[in-house]
């Protein structure tokens, strides 16, 4: 006679899926709605990958079910099938570490199952993806391309001209509310970034100017609490939106600015511009690190280490060339400890 496994009844995935998203990461860890889809798109990725590899349906799948070979055979797959790059492997393990661990609080008896996924390290050797960020003459054509003679016109200009002001995201250029703006001189925007945090902006007179006559042509009345930037639905607008918005202009700029069309310009590029352009102006980093509302200090090195290689670029490019006979004692002496000696 077969006994009955202790665990079958608690060892069921699909109910500590349902209790990590409802439960843990929205009701105690509050995260934003755009953090709980990434975590959501990872979850769907390995569930069917694990459906298809164990041959077992979703709703008898188990936890013990899913063995340290299954994720590292799913980090392979992604890598090696979807083109995900170290850093795309790196967080979808973190978030299955984070779930596991999840796993293991709820239930104990579990925890040495769980322990092993756990213990798979992160992957070494991921590089910094090439920043993509346009200079002042591209940003001047983009702007340029928008009609200011139409209603959309004057959003869209509103919208561009707001994300490169600011260095907004396109979920927190999405998210703006009518209260969060103060127009009066000098005019500044309250930000709603990630974590729900906030951080406060300055606004350039042209970008009040511009969201002020945006504002003045919405034709119904407008909430202190409803968002500013609308669809032509008179919906709120979403960040997939924002994305066309800026591809459709980049698409009429590049034909008067050539450097446009190479480039692989979306939202999170318009931020990078900002960034790259305050840096050039002498802005401080601590203080470019807060416009952006970066948590790390170490997240917004990065545009310092991209300003430095121009520069390095631009002075080898000038550099006089000496002559040989010219050269210091301590590059033509090849033994570098007896010039140390002689010291």
């Amino acid at each position: 006679m077969k006994t009955r496994h202790p665990l079958r009844d608690n060892e069921y995935l699909s109910p500590y899926i349902r209790t990590f998203f409802e439960d843990y990461l929205v009701c105690r860890r509050n995260l934003s709605i755009c953090t709980i889809r990434s975590y959501r798109d990872v979850m769907l990725l390995f569930v069917r990958f694990s459906v298809s590899r164990i041959k077992r349906p979703v709703t008898k799948l188990r936890v013990t079910d899913i063995q340290e070979s299954t994720v590292l055979d799913f980090l392979t797959f992604i890598e090696q099938k979807r083109g995900n790059v170290i850093q795309t492997r790196n967080h979808r393990l973190g978030v299955l570490k984070r779930f596991f661990g999840y796993v293991s609080l709820q239930n104990p008896i579990l925890s040495d199952h769980c322990r092993k996924i756990l213990d798979i390290p992160t992957k070494r050797g991921a590089c910094h993806r090439e920043i993509c960020y346009l200079e002042k003459e591209e940003i001047r054509a983009l702007l340029a391309a928008v009609d200011p003679k139409t209603s959309m016109g004057r959003r869209d200009y509103a919208i561009l001209l707001f994300m490169y002001n600011t260095g907004s995201r396109a979920q927190e250029t999405c998210d703006l509310r009518f209260s969060w703006i103060s127009t009066s001189d000098p005019g500044t925007v309250e930000i709603l970034g990630k974590g729900k945090k906030q951080r406060t902006c300055p606004l350039w007179p042209s970008t009040v100017q511009a969201l002020r006559r945006y504002i003045d042509e919405r034709k119904k009345p407008v909430g202190k609490d409803d968002q500013v930037f609308l669809n032509r639905f008179r919906n709120p607008m979403s960040r997939f939106a924002v994305a066309d918005i800026v591809t459709k202009y980049q698409a009429m700029a590049g034909k008067n600015m050539p450097s446009l069309r190479s480039k692989n310009l979306t939202p999170h590029c318009m931020r990078h511009t900002t960034a790259m352009h305050l840096l050039q102006s002498g802005v401080d980093i601590s203080v470019i690190q807060h416009w952006l509302g970066h948590a790390n200090i170490e997240t917004t090195q990065c545009y310092v280490e991209i300003d430095l290689e121009m520069k390095r670029k631009a002075l080898k490019h000038n550099e006089i060339q000496e002559h040989e006979d010219d050269v210091p004692e301590w590059r033509s002496n090849p033994d570098i400890l007896k010039w140390l000696e002689s010291l």
